[in-house]
Formats: structure tokens, C-alpha cells, sequence
């Protein structure tokens, strides 16, 4: 099952949930920081951003789990 030849509908959430995913993973990644209580919020997740090797790898797992949670649950709607 090829995502190219899905509903032009079907790609466009399947390419929104994915970025959501991203969002969350980025969000998760921040809650995770050892230090995320200690100081104030926003300053802290503005210093946190502009280290991308801290956290680079939350956005990427979390786009990667939810776009094949979504091909996952397109496969098996198709085979049923």
C-alpha cells in the first residue's frame, strides 16, 4: 500500500498527525529535562531551543511513531 496513491485527504492528516507528533515529542522532550522545575518555564524552553543537539531527537521520534501509527491504522482499515 502505497501512501502516494492514498485520498489527497488521507495524505494531508496523515502529514498533519505527523507534525503533531513532532509537537508532542518536542513537548515530551521538555518535560523530560532534568532541570524543567527548577527555573521559569519560557526561559528555560527558549534556552533549551537554541541547543538543537539536546534535544533533536524527540521531534524525530515523535513524527516517526505517529506517522506509522497512521500508515499502521490506514493498513488495516484497507486490508478489513
Amino acid at each position: 500500500m502505497n501512501p502516494l496513491h492514498w485520498q489527497r485527504e488521507h495524505q494531508i492528516a496523515w502529514i498533519v498527525t505527523s507534525i503533531v507528533g513532532a509537537l508532542l515529542g518536542l513537548l515530551l522532550g521538555f518535560i523530560d529535562l532534568p532541570s524543567f522545575s527548577l527555573w521559569e518555564p519560557w526561559q528555560m524552553f527558549a534556552a533549551w531551543l537554541s541547543f538543537p543537539k539536546s534535544y533533536w531527537l524527540w521531534p524525530l521520534l515523535g513524527f516517526l511513531i505517529t506517522g506509522l501509527v497512521f500508515y499502521a491504522a490506514q493498513l488495516f482499515r484497507s486490508s478489513n
